[in-house]
């Protein structure tokens, strides 16, 4: 017994070692401390403020109203694009004959 360098025991000690230094054996879900597992500083969580139900409302509706005007005017646009590209098209097959 004991017959060697100690290679296996230093393989055990390293293996031991590194899984002492993995996330998972940290105290990440206990007592809140999930947020900042690898940094020292805890961050500070944003305070937001409470919207009434009926400016909520009216927040939604204009940011609907502003993705239907977006989406009507890149609709314009590609329509836009499409009509040129077949005019060129059409101007290229005219001046070829």
């Amino acid at each position: 017994m004991g017959s060697g360098a100690g290679h296996v025991f230093d393989m055990i000690n390293r293996m031991k070692q590194n899984r002492a230094q993995r996330t998972s054996q940290r105290a990440k879900f206990k007592e809140g401390n999930r947020e900042g597992i690898y940094s020292e500083i805890k961050p500070e969580r944003p305070n937001f403020r409470s919207v009434p139900e009926t400016e909520l409302l009216a927040v939604k509706k204009q940011i609907r109203k502003r993705a239907k005007a977006e989406q009507k005017r890149t609709l314009i646009l590609y329509g836009a694009f499409v009509f040129c590209g077949v005019l060129l098209l059409i101007a290229f097959l005219i001046w070829i004959n």
